[in-house]
């Protein structure tokens, strides 16, 4: 009889062995889960949306100058007021811009809301553009901010090679 009950409590502790080994690989109940080890605790954080997106299209180039649109996207909390600032690194310059108030000094361009667009809730967006001369190689900025937050995080350029960024397919 005591191999008998010797042999039943070996078994029965392999049995809760692998239970409590299935348990810990499921991150549940036991001392895996209070301590917040396991699968949940590892597992690596969801991407972030970028506070806000922009997308720069050249929409006419005439050898000494081109015009632009420019949408804006606000991923963040809501804007009562917003101005969205980049660079050129060519001889760009500014002639006229519409649907925001537009200055440029050196190579740095700054365009702020109109009254009529100022509000951008979240997920909100709105277009600008703007004409502008330039001579040479028409290179497109690349770092574009709001309010002085970086846009775009990590975003791919859908256009590829020639540097320009273009409307994603939304199909």
């Amino acid at each position: 009889m005591r191999t008998r009950t010797r042999r039943t409590r070996i078994r029965l502790i392999a049995w809760l062995s692998c239970l409590a080994c299935v348990a810990a690989v499921l991150g549940i109940g036991g001392a895996a889960s209070a301590t917040g080890a396991g699968p949940a605790a590892s597992a690596k954080p969801a991407a972030t949306t970028p506070s806000c997106q922009v997308v720069y299209t050249v929409t006419n180039d005439w050898g000494t100058g081109f015009g632009i649109s420019i949408s804006i996207t606000n991923n963040g909390p809501a804007l009562t007021s917003w101005t969205l600032s980049y660079s050129y690194a060519g001889s760009q310059q500014l002639q006229q811009g519409w649907s925001a108030t537009w200055s440029q000094t050196g190579p740095q361009v700054t365009a702020t809301n109109a009254s009529w667009n100022g509000n951008l809730a979240t997920g909100a967006s709105t277009q600008i553009g703007g004409n502008f001369t330039n001579s040479g190689t028409n290179t497109a900025p690349t770092v574009f901010s709001l309010n002085g937050t970086t846009c775009n995080g990590a975003a791919p350029d859908p256009a590829g090679a020639d540097g320009v960024h273009h409307q994603p397919d939304r199909r």
